[in-house]
């Protein structure tokens, strides 16, 4: 998969015939509601099991074919646009295809909102290992504001997808709160309530695990939230649920800011099954204009 940024002009069909993938895959894969209508800057997932490669002085499309394990005609047919195929120079981008059989697995983990529109949601569900719902927000009594999460929960059931559930520190109508975090990580009271109501939801509505999304949190109370993780995953784990956090994307262990001196990436890998990267904190694209920032 290839990330492609919009330039001036470009146009769906141009940018097809650049990568080699049919238009309609394109807009597909991006839930372009007008396709006609790109927007300079706008990213493009380009779909398929393709990378590409910055040719260097001396490569051939034969040595290039040969490096990454791919056949020649296989790598030529992944570059229409290039019309000698003999004649590549230096700083020139190829397309290649990876090569087959695959030999990993990947999990794939997709957070999703209660209003998505439900056939959106499932062309996407096959390619899910986790679908997590956003969001049980955490009141700072413990208490749990309601969600409309059944529709998602039997949706990815019936596809073979694990649901998650996802609790914040967001505050209705507002972000990611610090000051109830602190109220959260700071009263033992209030957590055992909290991680009471939240077996509860586990158990009636059929969730297969449990995320634990905490953000913004105060540099002081990063022992005390390494402590909550330490206390939900004793609690849920030998009960057979799943537990996983969202982890900001920190460049260095020491990285400076409110959104990342809290979260604890040795402590995190060791408590949970898996964590999540954030990285849509430094972009995303959406399903629909209207929606990018």
């Amino acid at each position: 998969m290839i990330i492609h940024i919009v330039s001036p002009g470009e146009s769906v069909y141009g940018i097809s015939r650049e990568y080699g993938v049919p238009p309609q895959e394109i807009i597909e894969a991006n839930a372009l509601v007008s396709p006609e209508l790109l927007v300079p800057g706008q990213a493009l997932v380009i779909p398929g099991d393709i990378s590409e490669y910055i040719v260097r002085r001396g490569d051939s499309m034969y040595s290039i074919a040969r490096k990454y394990g791919v056949s020649l005609n296989e790598l030529l047919s992944a570059n229409p646009r290039i019309n000698d195929p003999s004649n590549i120079r230096e700083g020139q981008t190829v397309i290649v295809p990876r090569a087959e059989p695959k030999q990993k697995t990947i999990y794939v983990n997709g957070y999703v909102l209660p209003g998505i529109r439900m056939p959106l949601l499932q062309s996407a569900l096959p390619y899910l290992t986790y679908l997590s719902i956003f969001s049980y927000q955490v009141k700072p009594d413990g208490s749990l504001a309601p969600l409309e999460d059944e529709p998602l929960i039997k949706a990815a059931r019936n596809a073979g997808v694990a649901p998650m559930m996802v609790i914040t520190n967001l505050r209705e109508g507002e972000g990611f709160s610090s000051d109830l975090a602190h109220t959260i990580l700071t009263d033992e009271r209030v957590q055992n309530v909290l991680l009471d109501n939240v077996e509860k939801v586990l158990k009636e509505k059929n969730y297969f695990g449990l995320d634990i999304d905490f953000e913004y949190i105060y540099p002081n109370d990063r022992e005390s939230y390494n402590s909550f993780l330490r206390k939900a995953s004793e609690k849920f784990r030998p009960i057979g649920y799943t537990i996983s956090t969202a982890l900001a994307p920190k460049m260095s262990a020491d990285q400076p800011g409110v959104l990342y001196e809290a979260h604890d990436y040795p402590v995190h890998g060791a408590l949970v099954d898996h964590v999540i990267l954030m990285t849509y904190e430094w972009g995303y694209t959406s399903a629909h204009l209207s929606y990018r920032r």
